[in-house]
């Protein structure tokens, strides 16, 4: 996940945790950690737009290829916003065996998007945990979930670079808005998408919690996973009108991930988001 064109590949906040939470042996050894030669590339798109191509894993990462092939979840991801903005360059999604932290990126320099396989491997592990803790919910749907919001992270990374798109505050913020506007516009799937990724950011505070790590870090350039988390729950609930919030929506009101307090300003929180990212790409709409 980076900030700038020209930048080089930052450490997301998650990746340090994730590092101490396999050395706890939280997430699986299978996660892969070696990069290997490619597999054949889908041909990008001439002229502009978003393409996928997956590597050969190395180590570990069979399981999650085809998990990413199976359900086409970077191919779905490129093929929404292929039909919606209209890029004045290539960006390519690559499937991939990493080297270390395993951790998604967005590079300005190659104009690539990387999710890594442990990556993968290592969200599914932790639902899997989290089901054997008496937590509802199927562990692939989940998975795919936080993979899809991973993935429309990075792109709002990559829409920003390549449109030169102004923007205010941390782009860590912009971008984590930015897959919530995509997710939020596609009724069910996206609404559970976007709170299995709420769910996995409390995973990681939690887990960091309990293994005496600060889910702060005042150098890093993304917000606290617990306020990520909290955020995307404020989306969830504001993008509900008042009058049609159901039993689901209310719960997300707990006093502890969401305090009424910030529940009262999330449908403006909401609507600005809306609106902002909605002027941002209007003149880049695809057949402008």
């Amino acid at each position: 996940m980076l900030h700038h064109a020209g930048a080089g590949p930052r450490t997301p906040a998650r990746a340090w945790r994730a590092r101490a939470l396999v050395v706890a042996g939280v997430c699986t050894a299978a996660l892969a950690t070696a990069c290997g030669p490619r597999s054949q590339a889908a041909a990008p798109p001439t002229g502009g737009g978003l393409s996928v191509s997956y590597e050969a894993p190395l180590r570990g990462g069979a399981d999650e290829r085809a998990f990413l092939r199976g359900r086409r979840l970077p191919e779905k991801v490129a093929e929404d916003l292929n039909r919606s903005v209209r890029l004045p360059g290539r960006v390519q999604i690559v499937g991939r065996s990493c080297k270390q932290n395993d951790t998604p990126e967005y590079d300005p320099q190659t104009g690539r998007i990387t999710l890594c396989y442990g990556f993968i491997g290592e969200v599914r592990s932790m639902f899997e945990a989290d089901r054997g803790s008496g937590a509802v919910g199927d562990t692939e749907e989940r998975t795919a979930g936080v993979v899809t919001e991973t993935l429309y992270h990075e792109a709002g990374h990559a829409l920003l670079d390549k449109l030169d798109l102004p923007f205010t505050g941390h782009e860590e913020d912009v971008a984590d808005q930015f897959a919530a506007y995509r997710l939020l516009g596609q009724g069910d799937a996206g609404r559970a998408a976007l709170l299995a990724a709420a769910d996995n950011y409390d995973q990681y505070a939690h887990a960091a919690a309990l293994h005496g790590l600060a889910d702060a870090d005042p150098s890093d350039e993304h917000a606290p996973d617990a306020a990520r988390s909290a955020s995307y729950r404020c989306y969830l609930y504001g993008s509900a009108p008042a009058t049609g919030r159901s039993k689901e929506y209310r719960a997300l009101v707990d006093g502890k991930r969401l305090s009424k307090e910030r529940a009262g300003l999330c449908e403006e929180e909401y609507e600005d988001l809306r609106r902002g990212w909605g002027r941002l790409l209007a003149p880049h709409a695809a057949g402008r």
